[in-house]
């Protein structure tokens, strides 16, 4: 999750001893964030609703939700993860697995669709949310004071790790709507100022600068930008726990087939410029850096080339217990690179060939070939997720037309009918007149 980048506010204001943005209007206000925060302690000084509401945001029309009836309010909402059905609250994710496993599925949460005509609301600009994000070791230290008093039971066995991944959801949902168009701020202080996001991963997008200019319709900006958020997502379809099996899947074939002792598969991590071990048959990530292997794993990264090591003497730190060392004796180390634009998106190790025998251009090409297929299989499960997400991106879009359609097609209608009233009203003949004249008729004597 990258860093949310806040900047105070210009202007602020005071209402109940709480600073607010200078244009909050509290009657509008929805107040969120993980267990902890001080959600509770801000909605009760601004005398809101004072019962906690939850809140599905994957379900249809959240934001017309009863839920939302009553402002300002506290919500704990219910987020979609990718590969789970069910939209749960941050502090139950682990109940569905590892969160180290867990990334939010973005397209699934609708968002409100753009004011279209004169009777309908802008729930995007009307709706303010406020974020309530402490850093995750304040929240962690509150939740352990808390938890020894027993009045909370999501405080029970927590951990750091719990709280940080608890944090990075809630900033990575604050992220989304933000560059969707909705109205966000955070508050990273407990009760201190309000900040505002700072986005700048748009600053020099072309898009973004078209959208300055007015060039593009608005709801295009907002497709683009969870689009971008989908593919930082789709970047590290590695780390879902669906693609585990497929791992360990040529984890398994591939020792047996070439005859080696170990096998691991690494991942760049390009944001940290860093790589991190994905699989592997017995290594860990400590074992990785102890034998130097990981800088041997960064070269061919940055190189692009593959890498045979021959004739070494590598150990690695003795395990726990009496569980002695490894000793890596030769390696070789293939990139796994994108067919979409070549890039290396990690590397396939094979280490210790059996019966002290050196690898061969054989060995390479088999591993070339596995690299191969296993990204292939990552990036067609990757795109036709993709696929699927715009298409339901699409039908929403045509779902929203076909009812602008209606409402303009029953406006012509009404207006049709209108018109025939106004014209029989004008054209019709004056029938005042025409009844005296009858009744004079009536009256004059026959000669």
């Amino acid at each position: 999750m990258e860093k949310l980048l806040l900047d105070p506010f210009p202007n602020l204001k005071t209402e109940r001893g709480v600073q607010l943005p200078l244009d909050v209007d509290i009657s509008n206000l929805i107040i969120t964030g993980p267990p902890g925060s001080g959600k509770t302690t801000i909605l009760n000084k601004l005398g809101g609703w004072p019962e906690e509401g939850y809140l599905d945001v994957s379900s249809h029309d959240w934001w017309r939700s009863p839920a939302m009836a009553h402002r300002p309010r506290e919500l704990h909402l219910g987020l979609p993860f990718v590969g789970f059905d069910k939209a749960v609250p941050v502090y139950e994710a682990k109940t569905l697995d590892d969160t180290n496993y867990l990334e939010l599925d973005l397209f699934r949460i609708p968002l409100p669709p753009p004011k279209g005509n004169l009777i309908s609301g802008n729930f995007r600009r009307k709706l303010v949310f406020e974020f309530v994000l402490p850093p995750p070791e304040v929240l962690f230290e509150r939740r352990q004071e808390r938890a020894k008093k027993g009045t909370h039971h999501v405080d029970k066995e927590l951990k750091l790790e719990d709280v940080v991944e608890e944090y990075n959801f809630f900033c990575t949902l604050a992220l989304f709507f933000h560059q969707s168009g909705m109205n966000v701020y955070v508050r990273d202080e407990g009760e201190g100022p309000p900040k505002r996001i700072r986005d700048e991963s748009g600053a020099l997008d072309s898009v973004g600068m078209m959208r300055a200019r007015g060039n593009l319709e608005k709801e295009l900006y907002q497709v683009h930008d969870q689009l971008k958020l989908r593919q930082r997502i789709l970047t590290r379809a590695w780390s879902f726990r669906g693609n585990t099996d497929l791992m360990q899947l040529f984890l398994k074939m591939l020792p047996d087939a070439m005859g080696v002792e170990f096998c691991n598969i690494c991942i760049t991590d390009r944001e940290q410029e860093d790589v991190w071990l994905l699989a592997s048959t017995d290594f860990t990530e400590e074992e990785l850096h102890t034998t130097g292997l990981r800088e041997k794993v960064l070269d061919v990264i940055i190189n692009g080339e593959y890498l045979v090591m021959e004739n070494q003497d590598l150990q690695t730190a003795p395990g726990e217990g009496d569980k002695p060392g490894k000793t890596i004796h030769n390696a070789l180390i293939v990139p796994i690179k994108s067919v979409l634009d070549n890039s290396v998106t990690g590397v396939i190790q094979v280490l210790n060939k059996n019966n002290d025998q050196y690898f061969t251009e054989e060995d390479r090409l088999l591993v070339e070939r596995v690299a191969l297929h296993l990204q292939l299989a990552l990036e067609n499960v990757s795109l036709r997720q993709e696929m699927m997400d715009f298409s339901e991106l699409l039908s929403q879009k045509a779902w929203r037309m076909g009812g602008t359609v209606r409402f303009f097609g029953i406006l012509l209608l009404v207006l049709f009918f209108i018109s025939l009233g106004v014209n029989a009203w004008l054209l019709a003949p004056p029938w005042d007149e025409l009844m005296q004249i009858i009744l004079q008729d009536s009256h004059t004597p026959t000669p």
